[in-house]
């Protein structure tokens, strides 16, 4: 690998300077961080589409079956001191 960067030079020295290892090391290991952060976030997004998805079809659910709502429910059970009907 050639990189001509002089600001890319002068970041992978002072991450191995602050880790302690070599300039190849460094790159090597921002470089693996990198792509393991990436396919985490992808895998977040696909979690986060499904349980979206999933919410959604819950949603139609519930929507196509509607029942009494908990105060209709609430209002046959009890008078207006809330004591049992």
């Amino acid at each position: 690998m050639n990189i001509k960067s002089a600001v890319a030079h002068q970041l992978a020295r002072e991450l191995a300077a602050v880790e302690g290892t070599t300039v190849t090391d460094a790159v090597t290991r921002a470089l693996r961080l990198a792509l393991e952060r990436h396919a985490h976030d992808a895998a977040v997004d696909r979690r986060r589409q499904k349980l979206e998805t999933f919410m959604r079809q819950c949603g139609d659910v519930v929507a196509h079956d509607v029942g009494p709502s908990i105060w209709q429910a609430a209002d046959d059970l009890f008078d207006e001191q809330g004591l049992p009907r």
